[in-house]
């Protein structure tokens, strides 16, 4: 009968854990579209000028999401370092992405931000989605 009732706790703790750890279903079924385009732009931006940066770049972030084939645009700030700031941007194609970075270009929009830089940082990287 002990061994019984150990087995029977054993299995239902197993479901339990097991319950736990894994990903809801619908939560798996939530993912990015195939053959879209994913990039981070990776700065380091003066710590004592941060909130200047950040809120220029939250007003400017409408014109952004609102771009042909912007799918996603955040705005991230590393918690240990706050002059590191990573955008994560998803878009529809690589062409509607540099187009709108060409836009930005003829704005002079890096001219209004190249004061908050120093050196430091990522730069630009371009990610091919393989699996999810």
């Amino acid at each position: 009968m002990r061994n019984g009732l150990l087995l029977v706790i054993t299995l239902v703790f197993s479901a339990v854990v097991i319950g736990w750890a894994s990903t809801p279903v619908a939560a798996q079924d939530v993912s990015t579209p195939d053959g879209a385009l994913f990039l981070t732009i990776d700065l380091q931006v003066d710590p004592e000028r941060i909130d200047e940066f950040l809120e220029i770049m939250i007003e400017a972030a409408p014109d952004t999401r609102n771009w042909e084939g912007c799918l996603l645009f955040d705005i991230y700030v590393d918690q240990d370092n706050p002059g590191r700031v990573v955008f994560y941007e998803i878009w529809d194609s690589k062409e509607n992405q540099q187009a709108y970075a060409g836009w930005r270009g003829e704005t002079a929009f890096n001219v209004k931000i190249g004061p908050y830089m120093v050196a430091g940082g990522g730069g630009l990287t371009y990610f091919n989605k393989v699996d999810g």
